[in-house]
């Protein structure tokens, strides 16, 4: 039984696992490169360049980051509070 415990806890790790979230300009600069390099010169103002969708899009994404984050923070605990 050990044995399949750590074949599990092995496999696990060789998976890439984001160690932080996805900040607003992450976002943006992975999905509307052009709009970030613009952001980047200072040619623009943010609020101008995206549409209303567009922010819905990109404000979804980032809080997602964020909760898979927490999540996977408070199972760490757990698991190290438990000596897994």
């Amino acid at each position: 039984m050990n044995d399949l415990a750590n074949y599990k806890r092995k496999r696990h790790k060789n998976n890439y696992v984001q160690d932080f979230p996805e900040g607003i300009l992450d976002v943006i600069e992975a999905d509307y490169p052009s709009q970030y390099f613009l952001l980047l010169g200072d040619r623009t103002q943010m609020t101008t360049l995206f549409s209303n969708e567009e922010w819905i899009d990109i404000l979804t994404k980032s809080r997602n980051s964020y909760s898979c984050h927490i999540q996977r923070m408070n199972l760490t605990r757990k698991n190290s509070a438990q000596g897994i």
